[in-house]
């Protein structure tokens, strides 16, 4: 078997990588944080364990997981990003909307 793509180079380093990152970012699309209207809600499960999901998130997945990485290290929660929403794990819905009104993003609380 002969390969014959060009995996390294004396003067661009490592085109693997270089390569990789530029199919990225033209895959994914700007965010208009000004548009966005993210949705909160406070959701429990049989034992009283508290989640809050965050809904009404854009279509940029690198985006989305920068800011659930950045509200579960500012809340000291866990959480995950998954399906469009993220979820926090914890009783801190108003740390969450203070958060957010602090990166400018604009937020609506949605059930009780």
């Amino acid at each position: 078997m002969s390969n014959k793509r060009l995996v390294w180079s004396d003067d661009n380093g490592d085109v693997r990588k270089s390569g990789a990152s530029d199919t990225q970012q033209s895959f994914s699309a700007t965010v208009v944080e000004k548009s966005l209207e993210l949705k909160l809600r406070r959701l429990t499960s049989g034992k009283g364990r508290t989640v809050i999901e965050i809904t009404g998130l854009p279509d940029n997945k690198k985006w989305c997981e920068a800011l659930a990485k950045d509200l579960k290290k500012s809340l000291g929660v866990g959480g995950t990003y998954k399906k469009s929403r993220i979820e926090l794990h914890g009783e801190k819905i108003e740390k969450v909307m203070t958060l957010l009104d602090a990166k400018s993003l604009k937020w609506k609380k949605t059930g009780g």
